[in-house]
């Protein structure tokens, strides 16, 4: 029944509303499908590259080395360059919110799953229930899809085998020193500044990216 005093255009709004939820599919599947009428070619990714690499492979990404590096990059740019939320299931138990260079209040739009490799098929059935029908506090973002960390099934898979490997980027020479200076405390300590100012590199058979 309406509120009293609400007018005719409001009472169309709420009529239209229940049509659209009486309709075969759910709201979010119809914004979903508007989104992807009105973008042709919407990112993935929130990172160009990406995106072309993940278009040229099926459209998913499967990801090895170190790859929890490139799970917080990834998730950093879903959460600040998209407005997403997403659905972790992480296998290793491995991932902290901690590494994430991003605002205290994006952390909640991050749903992380802890299943274990016997029940990771329901979890991974019960997913996408919750994530478009759960009470939490995503549901006015888009979800972009699930991050599978230590196994297979998911939009991005992370684990011990993958077509895009993540490595450290090369040091390269340090100058020309010898053994005594290289081991003396502030030869290490000088390699030390040049390893961590380096960035990180992913490379796959369609190119590579890097980022610090």
């Amino acid at each position: 029944m309406a509120a009293f005093g609400s007018s005719t255009t409001e009472l169309f709004g709420i009529s239209l509303l229940r049509g659209c939820a009486a309709e075969e599919g759910s709201l979010e599947e119809l914004l979903k499908s508007l989104r992807q009428k009105s973008i042709p070619n919407p990112s993935k990714t929130g990172v160009p590259t990406l995106d072309t690499f993940w278009s040229h492979h099926g459209g998913k990404l499967s990801v090895s080395g170190r790859g929890l590096p490139f799970l917080h990059h990834l998730l950093t740019s879903l959460l600040t360059n998209l407005n997403s939320t997403i659905a972790l299931l992480d296998l290793t138990g491995r991932f902290s919110p901690s590494h994430l260079s991003v605002p205290f209040s994006e952390l909640q739009h991050i749903h992380i799953f802890l299943p274990t490799p016997s029940n990771l098929k329901v979890t991974l059935d019960c997913v996408e229930k919750y994530m478009l029908y759960g009470e939490h506090g995503s549901k006015n973002r888009e979800w972009v899809g699930t991050i599978l960390l230590g196994g297979n099934g998911g939009d991005v898979n992370i684990g011990w085998r993958g077509w895009m490997r993540v490595e450290r980027e090369e040091v390269g020479k340090f100058g020309e020193v010898g053994v005594e200076e290289v081991w003396a405390e502030k030869g290490m300590r000088q390699r030390q500044e040049v390893v961590d100012g380096k960035g990180w590199k992913a490379e796959c058979e369609f190119g590579d990216y890097c980022w610090k």
